[in-house]
């Protein structure tokens, strides 16, 4: 009885056979685990999710009755839960839209070999022990249009500073709504550690760009970042600014748990552009970005941190918070108002 108690209960939403029968042996394979229940569409997803309360949930998106999208608003209205979306890598940009409805992460469905499997069960796992947040219809969404009227009639200098954001676990929301609020001519470049899955990041700025005026690329060697333009660290690679101001991808250190670094941007941030550094840590587990932020504070630059309602989970940011590195302490909302009155 010890035992099944210490099990993380999973509701498995899926309408293909194959596929959930393929999630439900893996995940059987681990003691630690236990399947209370299957679903072939959305409505009977939010149904059990209601009546069994499951630790975690994994999620398709394109599924007949109910789609994905919706059953993760309806669920995360009325019962939070943690959601792992389940997709290819082809439909990275759709998956992400789940991400602004409540779901925590985004991972390519799992397959029988055993790297994928043991991914596949260490990221339940880890989901698993988040404490989720209610979201209300009509208040998590944001569009390049709020950004237009943050923006509309404000004209900024030319400068040297950077904007450096270490996020992780919920970061996507947070990213997208603070991207979404910062004008087109936003003055200062931007660069973004973004833990996230591999081959999942050319969808993820493909839905930033969606949400915001300013210009998401996927970050490549060699480019100088720009007044405009959102720069995403590739997961395979851990990236950093050089001295002469050009973005470097570096090899992922060997047993790196955290891809790509956080600390790595930040501390090269602070490193390149001292005072004129403005580092931003989000929502997120462990403690990576946290040593970054501590540089740039000790260079004379900027720090913001997250604060604990908007996260959907509050350990980077608080890490920051209580060793009284964060200059400001904000909603993700109200980091961009900042972002906006620091930015020269």
């Amino acid at each position: 009885m010890n035992d099944l108690k210490k099990c993380v209960r999973v509701l498995v939403v899926e309408d293909s056979q194959l596929e959930s029968q393929i999630m439900i042996r893996l995940l059987s394979s681990d003691p630690g685990i236990r399947i209370i229940g299957t679903a072939a569409n959305g409505a009977e997803g939010v149904r059990l999710a209601i009546a069994l309360r499951p630790d975690l949930i994994t999620m398709d998106l394109d599924m007949p009755v109910m789609g994905g999208l919706d059953a993760i608003e309806v669920i995360m209205r009325e019962c939070p839960i943690p959601i792992l979306v389940l997709t290819s890598r082809t439909d990275a940009q759709f998956a992400y839209e789940a991400i602004s409805r409540g779901a925590l992460e985004v991972m390519e469905k799992p397959s029988f070999a055993g790297v994928d499997g043991s991914r596949f069960i260490h990221k339940i796992k880890l989901l698993a022990r988040v404490q989720v947040i209610r979201h209300i219809k009509g208040k998590t969404r944001t569009g390049p249009g709020k950004a237009e009227e943050t923006g509309r009639g404000i004209k900024f200098a030319s400068c040297r500073q950077m904007v450096a954001i270490a996020s992780s676990l919920g970061g996507p929301q947070a990213l997208g709504k603070i991207l979404s609020r910062l004008p087109a001519d936003f003055p200062v470049p931007i660069v973004v550690a973004q833990h996230i899955a591999t081959g999942f990041v050319k969808g993820f700025a493909d839905w930033l760009n969606q949400k915001t005026l300013l210009e998401v690329q996927v970050a490549a060697s060699g480019v100088v970042p720009k007044p405009g333009e959102v720069l995403i660290a590739p997961p395979e690679y851990n990236m950093r600014l050089t001295k002469t101001g050009k973005i470097e991808l570096l090899p992922i250190v060997l047993h790196q748990i955290y891809q790509p670094s956080c600390d790595t941007l930040l501390c090269s941030v602070a490193q390149v552009y001292d005072r004129a550094a403005i580092g931003i840590i989000l929502t997120g587990m462990g403690d990576d970005g946290v040593k970054g932020m501590a540089k740039i504070k000790a260079a004379g630059g900027i720090t913001i941190a997250q604060e604990k309602q908007s996260c959907s989970v509050y350990n980077m940011s608080r890490l920051v918070v209580e060793s009284g590195t964060a200059d400001y302490v904000l909603t993700a909302e109200n980091i961009a108002e900042k972002l906006i009155r620091v930015a020269q």
